[in-house]
C-alpha cells in the first residue's frame, strides 16, 4: 500500500508536468489526465495505511524522522557569539562571496561604469537615484516620479526597488556616481544572497562546507545572468533569510522569531514585488509540513501571526500607492501572461550568456531561458534521498509549487492565482518564479553536499570546492557589456533644480520597439529632475501612447502646439541618437527660424551637438487679458 500511494504521488507530479494519456479499450474511455484526482488517491491510500499501522508506514517514519530533535539556530551549533563576533563573520562571508561573484562575472567588477545593455540598467539607475534624491527632500511624494509628466504616482507602473535604493543611497549622497553606485549595489544582490544561503543551509545541517556549496548555487544561479539587466530579480538575499526565522520559529515558537521572519518577508517584497508575492506562495506548503513534523503548537501560530501583521504594516504604505495608480495600470493582458509562462521545454533551454551552453542547447525565448543546469540538480537529488526529514521533504515539495507555477497558465497553480487572487493579474512574467526553485536546489543541495561530507569527512571541503567549481563552470557567463556616458550634455546646467521646467527629449520612439531610448534620457534626468513627458516603465500610460503619435511629424505646428498644451517648456535634442545627422541639422534649422522659440544651449557631446530650447512666453493680446 505504501508503494502503490507513492507510486500515485509520482503519478500525479507526471500528470501535473507533462500532461496523462486518454485511450479507450472496448470502448470504455480512461483518462489519467486529472492530477488532483491521482493525488487524491494517494492521499487517502497513505492515510488509510497510517490509521492501520501508524509505526511501520511511509507516514509513520516520516513524522518519526521528523520529530528528531535538530539544530534549529546557529547558536546551537557554533556557540554563542556576540555582535562583534556575528559581525566579524558577515564581513569574511560577504568578502569570500564577493569574490566568487567578482571572479564569475569578470570583467564587471573591473568595468564599474559599464552595463549589459542601454536599456533596463539605466531605468534603475534612475529609480534608486530618483529615491535617493525623495529621501531627503520630498519623501511624501516619493511615488512621483519625473517621468511621464503630467501623470501621477509614476514610480508605481514598475518596481520601485524601495530597499535596495535605501541600501545604497548614503553612496549617491556623498556623490557617488550613479553608474558605479548601480553595479556595486547590483553585484552585491548576487553576493549577499549567497551569504544568507549560507547561514540558512549551515543552520540546517551543520556544516559549514554545505552551506559554502549552497550559498555557491544561489549566488551564481544561471537564471540571475538570463537576468543580468534586471536589478530588482537579483535581490533575492531576504527569502534565505526568512525561512531561517520560520525554521527557528517552529522549532522554538519564540516570538521575536515569529517577527523577524514578518520583517524579513517585508524586506524582500520591498525589494521586488514579484519575488514577494511568489514567496508568500512558496511558504504555505513549507510551513504545512515543518508544522507537522514539529508538532508545533499555538504558540507558533501566535508567532508567525505576529509577523505577519509587522509585515502587513510596514508593506501597507506601498501597497496603498499601487491601490491608487491601479484604475491607470489596469492588469496584464491574459495573452502576455501566457506568452511569459514557461514550459518544460524551456528548462532544458540554456540562457543565451552561458559560455558553455551557449552553443551547444539553443537558446530559447527570453525570460523563458531557465536551465538550472546539471550539477545543481545532481546534488539536490542526493539531498533527496533517503531518509528524509520535514524540512527536506517540505522544501521538495514548495520546490514543485515554484516549478508548476512558473509554467503560468501551462500549469494548474496560476490560473488559478490569477483568477483569484488579485495582486498577480498584475504580473507579467510566471517564468520567473523559477528562481524559487533555483532556491529549492540550493537548499536541497546544501542537504546533498552535507551527506557526502559525512560519508567522507576528512575530504569535506576537497568536496565542497569540487562541487562548487563544476557549478561555477557550468553558470559560467560571457557578457557583453557597453559603457555608459559618464557625463550627460551640458545644455541641462542652465537648468536649476526646482525651476519647474517641463522637458520634452527628441529623438522619441518611433514605435514601441523603441521605447527603450527614453531610458537615456531618465538617466540624464539624474543631474537636474526636472520633470519629461518622455518616460519608460514596466507600463506605458495612454498619455505617453499619445505623445509619442503625435510627435511622429515633429517639428511640425500641430505638434509644437500639442506639447505647449501638455505643459512643456523646454525641448532637447541629440544628435547622437539620431540615425541621420542630416536629419538632426533640419530639425534644429526649423527650430532655429521659430520665433517662439529661444535656444539655451548648445555642446558638442557624443561626437555630435546637443541642443537645448526654451518655448518663449506668449504675450496676450489687449482682449486676452481683459
Amino acid at each position: 500500500m505504501d508503494a502503490l500511494g507513492l507510486l500515485l504521488l509520482a503519478g500525479g507530479l507526471t500528470v501535473a508536468i507533462l500532461g496523462g494519456p486518454r485511450f479507450d479499450v472496448l470502448g470504455i474511455t480512461i483518462s489519467l489526465r486529472s492530477e488532483l484526482r491521482l493525488f487524491s488517491w494517494a492521499a487517502t491510500l497513505l492515510l488509510f495505511r497510517f490509521v492501520r499501522n501508524p509505526q511501520r508506514s511511509v507516514l509513520g517514519r516520516f513524522l518519526a524522522a521528523a520529530r528528531r530533535p535538530g539544530p534549529s539556530d546557529e547558536a546551537e551549533l557554533f556557540g554563542q557569539r556576540g555582535p562583534r563576533q556575528r559581525l566579524q563573520e558577515f564581513a569574511v562571508l560577504f568578502g569570500a562571496f564577493g569574490a566568487l561573484v567578482a571572479v564569475h562575472s569578470w570583467p564587471q567588477v573591473i568595468r564599474l561604469g559599464w552595463v549589459s545593455d542601454l536599456g533596463d540598467p539605466l531605468f534603475s539607475i534612475w529609480r534608486i537615484s530618483w529615491i535617493s534624491h525623495q529621501l531627503i527632500r520630498d519623501p511624501m511624494h516619493l511615488f512621483d516620479g519625473n517621468m511621464f509628466h503630467p501623470e501621477p504616482l509614476t514610480l508605481t507602473y514598475s518596481d520601485p526597488v524601495l530597499v535596495p535604493a535605501a541600501m545604497i543611497a548614503p553612496l549617491l549622497w556623498a556623490d557617488g556616481h550613479p553608474v558605479v553606485v548601480y553595479n556595486l549595489l547590483f553585484l552585491s544582490g548576487f553576493a549577499l544572497s549567497g551569504v544568507t544561503m549560507f547561514l540558512l543551509v549551515r543552520a540546517l545541517t551543520g556544516l559549514r562546507a554545505a552551506a559554502a556549496v549552497a550559498g555557491a548555487i544561489f549566488a551564481i544561479y544561471p537564471y540571475r545572468y538570463e537576468h543580468y539587466s534586471h536589478l530588482e530579480l537579483q535581490m533575492t538575499m531576504w527569502m534565505p533569510l526568512a525561512l531561517y526565522a520560520l525554521h527557528r520559529t517552529l522549532a522554538r515558537e519564540r516570538l521575536r522569531d515569529g517577527l523577524a521572519m514578518g520583517a524579513a518577508f517585508a524586506l524582500q517584497t520591498l525589494s521586488c514585488l514579484y519575488y514577494g508575492l511568489f514567496f508568500l506562495i512558496y511558504v504555505l506548503p513549507l510551513t504545512a509540513i515543518l508544522w507537522i513534523g514539529h508538532r508545533s503548537t499555538w504558540r507558533a501560530a501566535r508567532s508567525l501571526a505576529a509577523g505577519a501583521v509587522l509585515a502587513v504594516l510596514l508593506v501597507l504604505p506601498v501597497a496603498i500607492a499601487f491601490t491608487k495608480s491601479k484604475p491607470t495600470v489596469g492588469a496584464r493582458d491574459r495573452h502576455i501572461v501566457e506568452y511569459y509562462s514557461a514550459d518544460l521545454a524551456d528548462y532544458f533551454d540554456a540562457n543565451r550568456r552561458s559560455r558553455l551552453y551557449g552553443k551547444l542547447i539553443q537558446p530559447g525565448d527570453p525570460e523563458r531561458e531557465l536551465f538550472p543546469g546539471i550539477t545543481p540538480v545532481a546534488i539536490a537529488a542526493v539531498g533527496l534521498w533517503p531518509p528524509l526529514s520535514a524540512a527536506r521533504i517540505g522544501s521538495a515539495l514548495a520546490g514543485a509549487l515554484a516549478f508548476d507555477a512558473s509554467l503560468g497558465m501551462n500549469g494548474w497553480s496560476y490560473p488559478w492565482l490569477y483568477e483569484h487572487v488579485g495582486p498577480f493579474r498584475s504580473l507579467r512574467v510566471p517564468a520567473r518564479f523559477s528562481i524559487l526553485l533555483g532556491m529549492t536546489l540550493a537548499i536541497l543541495g546544501g542537504y546533498g553536499a552535507a551527506r557526502l561530507i559525512r560519508r567522507w569527512p576528512l575530504q569535506r571541503w576537497a568536496i565542497a570546492g569540487g562541487l562548487i567549481a563544476l557549478t561555477a563552470i557550468e553558470a559560467q557567463p560571457a557578457l557583453p557589456l557597453e559603457r555608459v556616458w559618464q557625463h550627460p550634455p551640458a545644455i541641462y546646467h542652465s537648468l536649476a533644480e526646482g525651476a519647474g521646467a517641463v522637458l520634452a527629449e527628441f529623438p522619441m520612439a518611433g514605435s514601441e520597439e523603441q521605447y527603450f531610448i527614453d531610458t537615456r534620457y531618465l538617466y540624464f534626468s539624474t543631474v537636474h529632475w526636472q520633470k519629461l513627458v518622455n518616460g519608460n516603465s514596466g507600463f506605458f500610460p495612454p498619455s505617453y501612447r499619445e505623445l509619442i503619435e503625435r510627435m511622429r511629424d515633429f517639428p511640425s505646428e500641430p505638434a509644437l502646439a500639442y506639447l505647449r498644451q501638455r505643459g512643456v517648456t523646454h525641448l532637447a535634442l541629440h544628435g547622437a541618437f539620431y540615425e541621420d545627422p542630416g536629419y538632426y541639422n533640419e530639425v534644429t534649422a526649423q527650430l532655429d527660424a521659430r520665433p517662439d522659440l529661444e535656444r539655451v544651449a548648445a555642446v558638442s557631446w557624443g561626437g555630435s551637438e546637443s541642443r537645448l530650447y526654451r518655448f518663449r512666453q506668449r504675450r496676450l493680446a489687449q482682449g486676452e487679458r481683459e
